[in-house]
C-alpha cells in the first residue's frame, strides 16, 4: 500500500500595502455561496419548528411568545437567501459590498434572536 500524497498548504496572500483597499471580491463570493445553504436551511428550520410548536407544545404563552419570534427570523433567512443571490448576480463592487453588510448583519440578527427564542423555549419547559 503506498502513502497518501501529503495536504499541499496554499501560498500565504502577500499584505496589501499601507492606504490600499484590503477588499477581494473573490473571498466574499466564497463566503456568499456558503452562507446561501446555511441561510435556507436554517429557513426551513425555522418553519419545521412551528410547525412542532403548534404540535407539541401545550402552554399558549409559550407559543405565542416563540413563534412569532420564530417566524420572523425565518422571514429574516428567506431576506437574507434573496439578499445572497443579487449580490451574486450583479457585477457593481460597490453594491455588492453594501450587500454583505446587510446580509451580514441580517443574519447574525437573526441568528441572535433565533438563540433568544431557543433560550426561552428551554427555560418555559424547565
Amino acid at each position: 500500500m503506498s502513502e497518501p500524497a501529503p495536504l499541499e498548504v496554499a501560498p500565504a496572500a502577500a499584505p496589501a500595502p499601507a492606504g490600499a483597499d484590503p477588499y477581494d471580491p473573490a473571498r466574499d463570493r466564497d463566503v456568499l455561496l456558503r452562507l446561501l445553504s446555511v441561510t435556507a436551511s436554517l429557513a426551513g428550520l425555522c418553519i419545521a419548528a412551528l410547525g412542532f410548536m403548534e404540535i407539541g407544545a401545550p402552554d399558549a404563552t409559550l407559543r405565542s411568545y416563540a413563534d412569532e419570534v420564530i417566524a420572523f427570523d425565518a422571514l429574516l433567512f428567506v431576506c437574507c437567501v434573496y439578499l445572497i443571490l443579487w449580490a451574486l448576480r450583479t457585477t457593481n463592487i460597490p453594491r455588492v459590498r453594501t450587500l454583505t453588510r446587510l446580509i451580514d448583519f441580517l443574519f447574525l440578527f437573526a441568528l441572535t434572536t433565533m438563540l433568544v427564542a431557543s433560550g426561552y423555549i428551554i427555560l418555559r419547559v424547565l
